[in-house]
């Protein structure tokens, strides 16, 4: 149940925010049908422009892009059904959540009994401000201050908890807010990098 919480982009955010888990604002758009653009457009104006737009079951950053109004949102929505068309099977739900700025890092932790260590955390150094999020550079040991990673460290815990995770890998994706103190959990798997 907890790894696949981590395959669904929608139930990971939905266990994030019933622990309190910090993360972007996010609304889920489709179900049992596909979404429509508007739906999408109708997200996006809720949550507030820039918006990251996903579909809920994809890794590795595919299909994922930042909109930062109306025509981007739909652009953004098109290019994905694109993908979804060569996966057949594949959810057509999609994720739209506010646009986090601030560096970007990767974790990568253990669980032993539900306890958490983490091995690694990897700065990010290439501003990855959209529309496209490669992965490219990883660069380790963090350079960020020592409170900022702990915060991240901890982040990262709660929502492999949240997921319900307790034994084996945890690979984690965060970004620190541009306010001191912040972090929001972008995503968290149940594998290494």
């Amino acid at each position: 149940d907890a790894v696949a919480a981590t395959r669904d982009k929608s139930e990971m955010r939905r266990r994030f925010d019933l622990a309190g888990v910090p993360q972007p604002r996010f609304r889920t758009v489709g179900g049992d049908a596909a979404p429509f653009a508007d739906d999408v457009i109708d997200a996006a104006i809720e949550i507030g422009y820039p918006v990251v737009v996903k579909p809920i079951g994809l890794a590795g950053s595919r299909g994922v892009i930042r909109a930062d109004d109306d025509v981007d949102a739909v652009a953004a929505f098109e290019r994905i059904n694109r993908l979804l068309d060569t996966l057949p099977g594949e959810s057509r739900t999609l994720l739209v959540e506010s646009f986090v700025g601030g560096p970007e890092v990767a974790v990568e932790g253990l669980l032993v009994g539900g306890d958490f260590s983490c091995l690694a955390i990897f700065d990010k150094p290439d501003p990855l401000e959209g529309p496209f999020f490669e992965e490219t550079i990883y660069v380790t040991p963090s350079r960020h201050r020592v409170d900022d990673q702990a915060l991240i460290i901890d982040a990262v815990a709660r929502a492999a908890a949240a997921l319900g995770l307790t034994e084996g890998p945890v690979h984690g994706e965060a970004r620190l807010g541009t306010e001191p103190g912040t972090v929001a959990v972008l995503e968290v798997a149940a594998r290494t990098i």
